[in-house]
């Protein structure tokens, strides 16, 4: 079951996607909200951007407003009381990547987050807490598009199935929500130049059925720059709700690289996706 949630909400972005998201999640399950922002803050332009002006007024260009930030935190206050939904809420102010590292740790405690998809056009210093929460929190993430409106349904999951680690805790992750749904699709991709089809989504189909969650199966082939692209166009197609899909990805030297398809989602998402690493 799901009885906490951490919000991430946008400071200089709309906050509607994710809370009304969360807020739908939370009546669903009974469940906890806790509200956190971030004011990230450069701590000494001499050493983060050097002397340069220029540079210096460039780095500082998305520094958070701590007016606005207290503003949305009264705002998803006042939305949990009316909803009476049990909330707390939170707020990190440190350097961006502190303050997302920091964002990871406090959503251990949660059984899932709810952020919203990084907007290419309109940069700012939170564009990789996602991929953050995705890598460094250890737990799933539900990424909604900031083109979403409204609650989110349960009703049609399409669960996207590799046969590998991260769709498998994606899937289990899932698990609550996949119990809501009246309709679970399943599509495994593969490059049309394999030579033998995957046969371990099959095995998924026999698994959830022992669960009592019956899985319709759906084949495709696609060349791997567009298999995110083979996804959606699905889930267009069959009017899904949310995705289950797993996160790749990794984090040398602290730096945080995502795998292709898994990237490719990020910018091109336009449903809610449950996400795991």
């Amino acid at each position: 079951m799901i009885k906490d949630i951490a919000v991430h909400l946008p400071v200089d972005r709309p906050m509607e996607p994710v809370l009304d998201c969360a807020m739908s999640l939370a009546a669903m399950f009974a469940a906890h909200l806790q509200g956190i922002v971030a004011t990230y803050q450069v701590i000494n332009p001499a050493i983060d951007v050097g002397p340069s002006a220029a540079r210096f007024a460039l780095s500082t260009e998305y520094n958070t407003d701590p007016r606005a930030a207290n503003g949305r935190l009264a705002r998803f206050e006042k939305a949990a009381r009316a909803a009476r939904i049990p909330a707390t809420t939170g707020c990190i102010s440190d350097t961006p990547r502190l303050a997302n590292q920091a964002l990871a740790a406090v959503s251990r405690m949660a059984y899932l987050s709810v952020v919203t998809q990084p907007d290419a056009e309109h940069p700012s210093h939170d564009r990789h807490l996602a991929e953050t929460l995705l890598l460094q929190s250890g737990r799933p993430m539900l990424l909604v598009p900031y083109i979403h409106r409204g609650p989110l349904h349960l009703t049609r999951a399409l669960v996207c199935w590799d046969g590998g680690r991260a769709a498998a805790r994606a899937l289990h992750d899932a698990m609550p929500l996949l119990r809501k749904a009246r309709t679970i699709d399943a599509i495994s991709v593969q490059s049309p130049h394999a030579s033998a089809c995957d046969t371990s989504i099959d095995q998924l189909s026999a698994h959830l059925d022992r669960y009592g969650l019956s899985v319709t199966v759906h084949h495709a082939t696609a060349e791997p720059g567009q298999v995110h692209n083979t996804i959606l166009s699905l889930a267009a197609d069959l009017g899904s709700h949310y995705l289950v899909i797993g996160g790749y990805g990794h984090s040398p030297l602290g730096e945080l690289l995502l795998g292709g398809t898994t990237r490719e989602m990020f910018h091109s998402l336009t449903i809610p996706a449950l996400m795991s690493h």
